[in-house]
């Protein structure tokens, strides 16, 4: 955090004392609050950024300064500096926790990590961090149902990714008879992502991986449970020829 303010700071007086437009140093606190708003609503993010960078540091006792977190946290969003904006909006959750502006920043910090997180064969460490967010959003304000649909919604999305990512490796390792892992990344679909289409298709081939491996006892019991399951899936005739081909 200091580190962060510090940044800022310098930013700041960068800015002032480069910038041909109003000096904000010779601006009262509602004056300069109002100019930055304008120049957020023409769309003039960057600028609004090295303001409010600015703001939030020297007028950290007026009443404006958390809208003022909040404005550069979404000029920064507006910008797609997506690791900015959660940055700031954190930022605004840590200092102002008592601001009527917190839930939306926590919803958006959920927000930003969701668009950082890239496709399902990559690191997802900003998927993981974007489900964590956003369910703490829905744990503090459960009744804030525009929000917390939103979040659900992203929240699934970045599950489906993670289901993929550990359906996909399971496949690597099934091709490669590396059974094992095969088995251990199938079994992680299906006890983590049980409600999702992965887990169907991780059963499946859990069956087959077991079958492969020579454990016709185990996949009998992976492949009967699957028809309970799963009675109406499209795979269900493949489990039935599967299951009959065991001894």
């Amino acid at each position: 955090m200091r580190r962060v303010l510090f940044l800022k700071l310098i930013v700041g007086l960068i800015i002032i004392g480069c910038a041909s437009s109003p000096e904000l140093t010779k601006m009262e606190p509602d004056a300069a609050y109002r100019y930055l708003e304008s120049q957020f609503n023409k769309g003039k993010y960057q600028a609004a950024v090295d303001g409010l960078n600015f703001f939030t540091l020297n007028y950290s006792g007026s009443a404006l300064v958390d809208s003022a977190q909040f404005m550069l946290a979404q000029a920064h969003l507006n910008l797609k500096e997506y690791l900015l904006a959660a940055e700031a909006f954190l930022e605004l959750t840590q200092r102002f926790p008592r601001s009527p502006l917190v839930s939306e920043a926590m919803f958006f910090q959920g927000h930003c990590y969701y668009k950082l997180s890239p496709r399902y064969d990559l690191d997802q460490e900003y998927t993981n961090r974007a489900i964590e967010a956003l369910q703490t959003f829905i744990d503090f304000y459960p009744d804030y149902r525009v929000r917390t649909t939103e979040a659900e919604r992203l929240i699934a999305l970045c599950r489906d990714k993670l289901a993929q990512k550990d359906y996909m490796a399971g496949m690597i390792y099934f091709k490669m008879k590396n059974f094992m892992s095969a088995a251990i990344y199938f079994q992680s679909v299906i006890d983590k992502y049980y409600d999702l289409e992965w887990s169907a298709k991780a059963a499946f081939y859990l069956g087959q991986t077991l079958a492969a491996d020579e454990r016709g006892e185990d996949a009998k019991i992976v492949y009967r449970q699957f028809l309970v399951k799963y009675p109406d899936h499209p795979w269900r005739a493949k489990v039935e020829i599967a299951l009959k081909k065991l001894p």
